[in-house]
This record gives structure tokens, C-alpha cells and sequence, in this order.
């Protein structure tokens, strides 16, 4: 497989389209998971069931968010090779990397015990949320093989330009938990057990389809997946994947300090100001939704480009992915300037949580402007297979975030100010040190 040397910036932008539409269709859609377990817990009768659906899913949510590596390290060593025409690698890096997944899910059921305990003393809930969240937690985390799984088969289906078979599999898993959950709770009465249990059958019952999906693609492009020597005894290929994704796993431990912080920062003001807090951090979120579709798409495309040797396509396909990047953030800036208000109203009734995102505006609007370059330089970055710009910048954003809050009053502006401030350092360091990057492996760029 060779790539054109050169293209019109009218078929990068269709490509762009194509790659990144499917991606923030299922950023959008996997909310959907966490509502539904919501919305059923919170028609129990009572409120210490939606707590305890509340801490269970965080707690969920931030073991697995340690071992996020694997889609993002598949997807560029997976492009890398596609874009190569190493039908070979492409198949080694879809097995080593669900060879990685199934070990780590089950490391993961082997630790969760202690593990639950250890997150239960960060959390700090009253008796009875503990032992809510604690059976959620005990019976979601069965489903830790199958996330694994379908977290390296999602990396790479981007790694081989294929977003919107990844798309298929996000919301086929949201669409079967809302179905099971539902038919668990009401049709079997298995009550506040039967909402976690429906999420790990979803996640079980969607893996035979995403396999089957993978082997389809494999034959499509003739990958053949039989046993070899080389995807078990290959010490490099091990080492530039194990230092690929090390780089990521401490940068997903960055990611998660800074989170845990932003939290317990928050919970220590009123009532009105975590609640406004809880509505940017949701603004924020809706925003990471498109931007996280851009990044994979640059994962993609410059993963291929960069394994093709094709460079004129590699700069091209940056400063598309740049100008799109900017459009979009530039809507998102200018929607969050001027109707913010209405926005918020969509959000929470309270007109005193209004008013205290109102006075935030400031950093509302100037968080997506800054954090742009932080989301898709990410995507280069992976593209290209190195990673230890992102731990780097994501490691100074983290101290520079924690250093200002440990020298300010308690206040939420302060707080979504010392969050700009981190964002911005991340987007600054990869910025500059991308060009310096590329050109110990690229001498044209």
C-alpha cells in the first residue's frame, strides 16, 4: 500500500469528515450508559441508591480510565503499519494488543478486591453509599475482561481508518445495557444489583460482535491471524509497545490526580458552587466530545501518513486537522459567550447555580480556546508512536494546576482559572515540542 504524495485540501477535509463524524456520534452516545443507570436508580424511592450509583460508576470509571492506554497505543502503531502496507504488523498489533487487554482484565479482577477498599477511603461516603457503590463496583468490574477487550479492538479499528466501526461497537454496548438494565430490574426484579449486572452482559454480549468485526477487516485487507512466533517472542516489537503505552498509563495517573483534585477542591465550597462546578465540568465535557473525535481522526491520518513515508500528506493533514479544530472551537467559544445563559437553564433550574456559572464565564469561554491544542496534538502525538511529550506536558499542567490552588483562597473562580492555566501549559508544551519531534524522524517536515 503506498500513499499519493500529494492532495487537495478538499479530499483531506471529506477524509476528516469521514473519520471523525463516527467518533463524536459515539463520544455523544456513551453517556447514554451512565443515564440510564442513573435514571433507574433514581426511581428506587430512594436518594442513597443514585448515590451509590454515583461513587460506584467513578470508581468504575477511574480503574479503567488507568488502562486507557490501550485504544490510543493500538490506534498509532496500528496506522503506522496501515499506512506502511505491513499487513504483518497490522496483525501483530491487533494481537498483542487484546493479548494486553485479556491480561490486564485480569490483573484487574485479581486486584479489585483491594482496590475497592483503597478507592472507598479516597471517597469517604456515608455507611450506607459504601456498601451501595461497593455492590456495584464488585459486580460492573466482571466486566473488566470484555473492556479490555473492546478497548484495544477500538483502537484498532481507528488505527485502520475504520472510526465508524469503532461508532458501531460504543453504541451497540449503550443501546444493550439500556435494554438489559431494564429487563433485569423490571422484568426480573433484580433491583439495584440488576443495573450493574446489565452493563457487564452488555459488555459481554458486544465483544462477539466486535471480534467478529475485527476478523472481517483482517480478511478485507488479508491479515492473517494465525499463530507466529513473532507476536509472542519479538522483545522490540514488545518494547516499542510497552514504551508506547507506559508513557500513556502515567499520563492517564496525571489525568486522574488532576480530576481527584478538581473534585475535592469542589466539595469543599457551598452547595451552589459544586453545583455550578458539576454544569462547566458538563460544558467542558460536551466540548471534549468533538474534540476527542478530531484527535482520534489525527491519530488515524497521521499514523498513516507518517508509517506511508508520505510527509507533504503529514503536514497537510496537521493543518487541516488544525483549521477544523479551530472552526469548530471557535463555535463552541462563541456559543458559550453569548447564549451561556440559556445554556445553562437547559442544565439546572436554580437560578443561584446560573448566576455562579454566569461569574465564570470568563474561564467557560476560554477553556475550549485553550484546550484545543491540548486535544489534538494528543492525536499527533499517538500518531506518531511518541508519547513522552503528552506525559510530560500532562505531568507540568498537573503540578502548575496544583501549585496555584495550594497558593490561592478557596474560591470556584480561582479554580476554573488555575484549570485554564493547566490546560494552556499542556496545549503550549506540545505545540512547541511537536516540530522538534518530528524532525529527529522526519528531515523534510
Amino acid at each position: 500500500m503506498t500513499e499519493k504524495k500529494t492532495g487537495d485540501n478538499r479530499s483531506l477535509d471529506r477524509e476528516i469528515v469521514k473519520l471523525t463524524l463516527p467518533t463524536v456520534l459515539s463520544n455523544i452516545s456513551v453517556p447514554l450508559l451512565g443515564l440510564c443507570d442513573t435514571a433507574v436508580a433514581g426511581h428506587m424511592g430512594d436518594e442513597r441508591y443514585l448515590a451509590g450509583i454515583a461513587i460506584g460508576s467513578v470508581m468504575v470509571t477511574t480503574m479503567y480510565w488507568l488502562f486507557s492506554f490501550l485504544r490510543a497505543g493500538t490506534s498509532g502503531l496500528t496506522a503506522a503499519a496501515f499506512g506502511a502496507g505491513n499487513k504483518e504488523r497490522m496483525g501483530y498489533a491487533l494481537l498483542r494488543s487484546t493479548l494486553l487487554g485479556l491480561f490486564i482484565g485480569v490483573i484487574i479482577l485479581a486486584v479489585h478486591v483491594p482496590a475497592l477498599r483503597l478507592l472507598h477511603l479516597a471517597m469517604g461516603a456515608s455507611p450506607d453509599v459504601t456498601l451501595l457503590s461497593g455492590k456495584y463496583f464488585s459486580i460492573c468490574i466482571l466486566g473488566a475482561v470484555p473492556m479490555m477487550l473492546l478497548t484495544a479492538l477500538s483502537g484498532w479499528f481507528v488505527g485502520m481508518q475504520s472510526t465508524s466501526k469503532a461508532m458501531v461497537v460504543n453504541i451497540g454496548v449503550s443501546i444493550l445495557n439500556v435494554v438489559l438494565t431494564l429487563t433485569l430490574v423490571y422484568g426480573f426484579g433484580f433491583g439495584f444489583e440488576g443495573i450493574a449486572a446489565g452493563t457487564v452482559l452488555a459488555q459481554w454480549l458486544i465483544l462477539i460482535p466486535a471480534i467478529w468485526i475485527a476478523v472481517k477487516l483482517c480478511r478485507k485487507h488479508g491479515i492473517s491471524l494465525g499463530f507466529n512466533r513473532k507476536v509472542f517472542f519479538n522483545p522490540a516489537e514488545w518494547r516499542l509497545m510497552f514504551g508506547v503505552n507506559s508513557n500513556l498509563f502515567f499520563r492517564s495517573a496525571c489525568l486522574i490526580a488532576a480530576t481527584m483534585v478538581m473534585y475535592a477542591y469542589s466539595a469543599r465550597l457551598g452547595d451552589v458552587e459544586v453545583g455550578a462546578n458539576a454544569v462547566i465540568n458538563q460544558l467542558f465535557l460536551f466540548f471534549s466530545y468533538f474534540m476527542d473525535g478530531f484527535a482520534y481522526t489525527g491519530e488515524a491520518m497521521i499514523g498513516r501518513y507518517y508509517g506511508a513515508g508520505a510527509y507533504d500528506l503529514l503536514r497537510a493533514s496537521v493543518k487541516s486537522l488544525i483549521k477544523w479544530g479551530a472552526c469548530v472551537t471557535l463555535i463552541f467559544c462563541l456559543a458559550y459567550a453569548f447564549v451561556l445563559p440559556y445554556i445553562v437553564s437547559l442544565l439546572s433550574d436554580s437560578k443561584e447555580v446560573v448566576a455562579c456559572v454566569i461569574k465564570c464565564r470568563i474561564w467557560v469561554v476560554a477553556i475550549p480556546l485553550v484546550g484545543v491544542g491540548a486535544f489534538l496534538y494528543d492525536g499527533f502525538y499517538i500518531g506518531i508512536a511518541k508519547t513522552a511529550p503528552m506525559l510530560i506536558s500532562t505531568l507540568c499542567g498537573v503540578i502548575l494546576f496544583i501549585l496555584l490552588l495550594t497558593i490561592i483562597d478557596y474560591d470556584q473562580w480561582m479554580l476554573w482559572m488555575s484549570f485554564t492555566c493547566y490546560l494552556a501549559l499542556r496545549s503550549v508544551i506540545l505545540i512547541v515540542l511537536f516540530k522538534r519531534t518530528l524532525r529527529k524522524d522526519i528531515k523534510k517536515y
